[in-house]
């Protein structure tokens, strides 16, 4: 996680520039961080979907590093990416169809052979 951490910071520095990056080294740093943890909490998710309730207490810990994640991004007066909300956006068309597939018809109700139910 730390390679991960140092390529963030990396590239937050490239786009906040020297002489910001320097006054606010600090907050790089965290925001560098909380993406890393963010990156970590959403393959954890990935990898627990069917767990509803680790699946949930996953989200609710992304959530909250996703409101500091926005909160130093607007502290640092750069815009937020869209890749947090596009793995969102794709997330939720994930577990909707999830939702269609577990909506099917149950196993042992299929057509009889004349195509009667």
């Amino acid at each position: 996680m730390e390679d991960k951490v140092r390529e963030y910071e990396t590239r937050l520095r490239e786009r906040v520039g020297e002489g910001e990056y320097e006054r606010h080294k600090e907050l790089v740093t965290l925001l560098s961080r909380n993406l890393a943890i963010e990156d970590v909490l959403w393959e954890e998710v990935s990898i627990h979907i069917r767990d509803v309730d680790l699946r949930t207490e996953l989200l609710r810990q992304r959530n909250s590093i996703i409101r500091d994640i926005h909160t130093e991004f607007r502290a640092l007066n750069i815009e937020i990416p869209t890749l947090v909300e596009q793995k969102t956006e794709n997330f939720m068309n994930f577990l909707g169809d999830l939702e269609d597939d577990t909506s099917e018809k149950p196993e042992g109700n299929e057509s009889s052979p004349d195509g009667s139910e």
